[in-house]
């Protein structure tokens, strides 16, 4: 399996197991990219798209400060235009962010929506975090596959870097529901922001979304996969 498979599960069962009344996303984030990797609903797509994009958003802000980030009202948030108007869109009132570092420029968020008001219960919070440490840790065993797998490793090394970007656009095309100029800006912009090559960054996403790994990544602490 894919990690990208592995990641639409984790969305889909966090949001079974977490709450009926909850959708469920991840995002991932590498090199100053932001990707949509998975969720349990077109819905709770379309809002991490949208933060995608523009790179404004909870998971964007909890990726990059290690901290989770409640927004407790989407109607009276201020902040994160783009996101904020998707979210009211498909109707959900409050969402939360749960980030956890994958490796150094390399994170993850669990993100939360809900259509009902009121606060989010501590287990429910708790139980978040775990889950968003353990997509962490699938995604890191993942590159640690990727690191040491040769073959996948000479492929990469071997094909030209405008294939690779082709393949990479094509990616965040899939992942982020954008055009292809604007997944190719959005991969010159993380290039351009870290100061890397944009077949760096074409390598970096699809070693982590397309790569299969050497076997599928299970773990069972999370119930329901």
């Amino acid at each position: 399996m894919t990690l990208s498979g592995y990641l639409q599960e984790c969305a889909s069962r966090s949001a079974g197991v977490l709450g009926d009344d909850l959708d469920a996303s991840v995002t991932l984030r590498q090199h100053g990219l932001t990707l949509h990797a998975g969720s349990s609903s077109r819905a709770a797509e379309r809002c991490d798209q949208a933060e995608a994009m523009v790179d404004e958003g909870p998971c964007v802000d909890a990726m990059a400060t290690g901290a989770k980030v409640d927004v407790a009202s989407v109607r009276a948030e201020v902040r994160w235009h783009a996101w904020r108007a998707q979210t009211l869109e498909e109707g959900f009132v409050r969402a939360l962010a749960v980030p956890s570092e994958v490796a150094p420029g390399v994170s993850v968020a669990l993100n939360l929506y809900s259509r009902a008001g009121g606060r989010w219960e501590s287990r429910l919070v708790g139980a978040a975090e775990a889950y968003s440490r353990l997509i962490a840790a699938a995604v890191r065993l993942q590159l640690e596959f990727a690191d040491v797998d040769d073959a996948a490793g000479a492929l990469l090394r071997d094909t030209s870097g405008a294939t690779l970007i082709d393949q990479a656009v094509g990616a965040v095309m899939e992942t982020n529901g954008c055009s292809e100029a604007a997944a190719r800006e959005l991969l010159r912009s993380a290039a351009g922001r870290r100061e890397i090559t944009e077949r760096e960054v074409a390598t970096t996403v699809l070693r982590s979304l397309v790569a299969v790994g050497t076997g599928d990544i299970v773990d069972d602490r999370l119930p329901g996969l």
